[in-house]
């Protein structure tokens, strides 16, 4: 009788923790959103990055020139 108490909580763990996970197609489309989303603004963030980096090298060589010509 002691291991029916005992099996009872052991078999309704294993039954709890055994169901599959199922996304339904709703998540699946709002998370391949959000990840198209979150390339966009890489693909943004790369572009003004590379924008800034042109700017600076131009500054700079500017700088340089106007040191030079001390």
């Amino acid at each position: 009788m002691k291991k029916i108490y005992l099996l009872i909580p052991i078999v309704g763990f294993m039954i709890s923790c055994s169901g599959e996970k199922k996304q339904t197609d709703k998540s699946t489309e709002a998370l391949q959103d959000q990840i198209e989303g979150i390339e966009e603004s890489t693909q943004k963030l790369d572009g003004s990055i590379m924008s800034l980096e042109k700017e600076m090298e131009k500054s700079q060589s500017e700088v340089d020139s106007l040191l030079n010509n001390l």
